[in-house]
């Protein structure tokens, strides 16, 4: 534990557990990005849905025959996504970082939400297989990671704005619990990246053969 000036001891976990009102907006900026991304997919033009579609099928079709670089696409998949999560840590570290956190949040939800949408809808029971297979596996795990990250992130660039009023407010154990916990989010987002390699395209493919089956 860590001491305050004001003598008050710091415990580092309780740093990010009492603004629920953080958890809810973040919470809320995630669920909106998913119901613009659901919206966007049945709003879509009819010519670019059907092209759409039709890659899909034939992706289904020919997915068989395809042979997967496991690590490769690991090693990109954790590279994005230690790339986000530095990101979200970089701008929780400014006072002017907030908007661009929701954003990032956002734009994951929304292409979530039109993936999920427009599989479901296009190709119903058998899209909900193939969304169960391809998006799911790995974003059990990222989203969470992304959550906390943005939910910390923003209450420590809030606790750096509060500084500027009340000088009281200590950071550097702020600091430190805030990037203890984004370590331990990095490490969950490398193992969603993992999953995202070796195992996301294998369960994708089994669905995709027995949907063409």
């Amino acid at each position: 534990m860590l001491d305050y000036p004001s003598g008050r001891k710091l415990r580092p976990l309780s740093l990010f557990s009492g603004s629920w009102t953080v958890y809810l907006l973040v919470l809320m900026v995630f669920s909106g990005g998913v119901l613009a991304g659901s919206f966007s997919s049945a709003g879509m033009d009819s010519t670019k849905a059907g092209e759409l579609s039709e890659y899909i099928g034939d992706f289904v079709e020919s997915v068989e025959s395809v042979s997967f670089e496991s690590s490769k696409m690991a090693r990109v998949a954790v590279k994005n996504n230690i790339i986000m999560i530095i990101s979200i840590y970089v701008l929780g570290l400014t006072m002017i970082g907030i908007p661009f956190i929701l954003t990032i949040l956002f734009t994951r939800g929304f292409v979530i939400g039109f993936a999920v949408s427009f599989l479901t809808r296009d190709m119903s029971l058998q899209g909900l297989l193939l969304t169960l297979a391809s998006v799911l596996p790995h974003n059990l795990l990222y989203i969470p990671a992304i959550y906390m990250a943005s939910v910390s992130a923003v209450m420590f660039a809030v606790a750096l704005w509060k500084r500027n009023f009340n000088s009281g407010v200590a950071i550097l154990p702020r600091l430190l619990s805030y990037t203890g916990l984004m370590l331990v989010v990095v490490t969950v987002a490398v193992a969603a990246g993992l999953v995202e390699g070796y195992i996301t395209p294998y369960l994708t493919k089994i669905a995709s053969v027995f949907l063409s089956s």
